[in-house]
């Protein structure tokens, strides 16, 4: 990739759940680089790991083996503590269930990590990310009073308050109405194109990962051979996801 920066690098890393006869290994020995600025889609078959690497990545588990890095900045190993802080200074997440406090308007939740993390609510910023992702007239609605759609604008505001180096998103459009979907994936797109933020998001659906630069896919902890997709279409997505699952049925049989 040359010599631009690398926003998240993950190398050699393992993941195994269970023990003995019932392990599985979810994640084995994957490495990967993605630059500073970059939109990367992760995909594969259901069971293929996806959601480890991502949460190893985010620093939401903890990888048995390999080393992840963001911005340049190993992540911490062992203590909680400093991986929560370290999360919380370079890492925003969206999750598929928006995860909003319900009892918190939208722009508590917004400035949420900044109570968390022990600094000043910066309302203002607040203010002006909700009125960028179009929710400038509901910033004191309750999640409950806002549209599926509006909540997870919501939770990408809130994943960009503390401007993180990288942001993860895990099936950010899992949820909702194509609209509201094409809308988030424009937000997320827009978060890499305008503010220069890496966005690193998990998708089943060709179409959301047809926003992304590149593509890459797992298949049985492993990133598959065949290499990434640069520049996808939904087409394209689609073809490579069903050659996975072909050969996931073949290896299985």
């Amino acid at each position: 990739m040359g010599h631009t920066t690398s926003a998240l690098r993950m190398t050699g890393v393992s993941r195994t759940y269970g023990a003995g006869e019932a392990a599985v290994r979810a994640l084995d020995e994957v490495s990967l680089d993605l630059a500073a600025g970059s939109f990367t889609a992760i995909m594969g078959p259901s069971g293929s790991g996806k959601s480890t690497l991502l949460h190893c990545a985010a620093g939401l588990e903890q990888p048995d083996a390999g080393q992840v890095t963001v911005n340049g900045q190993p992540m911490p190993r062992g203590s909680e503590t400093r991986l929560t802080r370290f999360r919380r200074e370079r890492i925003g997440f969206v999750f598929q269930q928006y995860n909003l406090l319900p009892t918190l308007t939208a722009l508590q939740n917004a400035t949420l990590p900044l109570t968390l993390a022990g600094k000043r609510a910066d309302r203002a910023r607040a203010e002006s990310l909700l009125t960028e992702v179009g929710l400038g007239g509901r910033m004191h609605h309750l999640p409950d009073q806002l549209s599926g759609g509006q909540r997870q604008r919501v939770a990408v505001a809130r994943a960009l308050i503390t401007a993180p180096s990288v942001v993860f998103a895990d099936e950010p459009t899992g949820a909702l109405d194509t609209r509201s979907a094409r809308d988030v994936l424009a937000l997320l797109r827009s978060t890499v194109d305008r503010h220069g933020r890496t966005v690193v998001m998990v998708t089943h659906d060709p179409l959301a990962a047809s926003y992304a630069d590149t593509v890459v896919f797992l298949a049985d902890g492993r990133l598959d051979p065949s290499g990434e997709l640069r520049r996808p279409t939904p087409d394209a997505v689609a073809a490579r996801l069903a050659h996975l699952g072909d050969r996931a049925v073949r290896v299985g049989a």
